[in-house]
């Protein structure tokens, strides 16, 4: 095998069971083959680690040269690929997934032509990525109750997840979440900010595209962070409402700031989640990597 030959892995996330996913990805495959690309399809998470960090730009012994990788799932496709691929590497998304969060802010969508012609072109850009703990997220994180229902519906998670898949878990969370007391300290510098509920925001928009933050630009190495300080249900709901009204931003119980990192910590339990994926427990520390992932594409306007 020459060493120029272009190479597309394929990484697939088996449970991301978009109905339509088999076909798109066999359009995808064919569509590169056309193009004269030699597609390598991967859905175990070790093989695809081995593959982005056997050598830079290199999927297998014979030095095929690695073009890019397509996550082909949700946003903890793209998140796992993402902490395993060199900052060199440019990665395509095809949305398989729930949400979808960055593929819909950045422009991916479900057109296999349009993203055969974007890897094919070989146009990217970068965007910062969050680092929680030593793990990177690409959209959000956030600590409490958003992130018990994360754990819970993560929990009990056998397939493809729905958006009537987290009316269970959100009931529970209602009935059981206690909202302890979490402190922030941040690069801004003043007295820790004490709050129930607190969002990481590298992108603007949350699920249901909820936009808590008026910035969130994803390439201005910073993070943008909101946290409401009262605890309880029906305080969530009062911030949900302000939230999809855009009047939280002037509430007394609502800290909005920007900052390159920050420390999250509580006497208690409590979890926090990065890109839809559960993700351990407080004491969080979390930092701005400026331009450390490469997507394939034009970068949108505004970036």
């Amino acid at each position: 095998m020459a060493s120029s030959e272009r190479t597309v892995l394929i990484a697939e996330n088996p449970r991301a069971g978009a109905a339509d996913a088999g076909r798109l990805l066999d359009q995808l495959v064919r569509g590169l083959a056309e193009r004269g690309f030699r597609v390598s399809r991967e859905c175990d998470p070790e093989t695809i680690r081995r593959c982005l960090q056997t050598m830079p730009n290199q999927v297998d012994q014979q030095s095929a040269e690695l073009t890019c990788v397509v996550c082909a799932g949700g946003d903890g496709t793209v998140g796992m690929v993402a902490n395993w691929a060199d900052r060199s590497l440019p990665i395509a998304v095809l949305p398989l997934g729930t949400e979808n969060l960055l593929a819909r802010q950045l422009g991916f969508d479900r057109d296999i032509d349009r993203l055969c012609e974007r890897i094919d072109k070989g146009k990217n850009f970068t965007i910062d990525a969050g680092e929680a703990n030593g793990r990177l997220f690409l959209s959000v994180a956030s600590l409490g109750f958003d992130a018990e229902v994360v754990r819970l519906v993560d929990a009990r998670r056998t397939g493809h997840i729905r958006h009537s898949t987290w009316l269970g878990p959100i009931v529970e969370a209602v009935a059981r979440y206690r909202y302890p007391v979490i402190r922030m300290a941040s690069s801004e510098g003043g007295p820790p900010v004490v709050a129930r509920w607190a969002y990481v925001f590298n992108l603007p928009r949350y699920a249901l595209g909820l936009q808590f933050v008026k910035a969130g630009d994803p390439a201005d190495g910073l993070l943008d962070v909101c946290c409401f300080r009262r605890g309880h249900w029906w305080n969530g709901l009062r911030y949900l409402y302000g939230v999809v009204w855009g009047g939280h931003h002037a509430w007394d119980d609502t800290h909005i700031e920007r900052a390159t990192w920050l420390r999250f910590e509580s006497e208690a339990s409590v979890p926090y989640q990065l890109d839809g994926d559960p993700g351990g427990e407080l004491p969080l520390d979390i930092r701005v990597l400026p331009g450390r992932v490469r997507l394939l594409g034009e970068k949108p306007p505004g970036l």
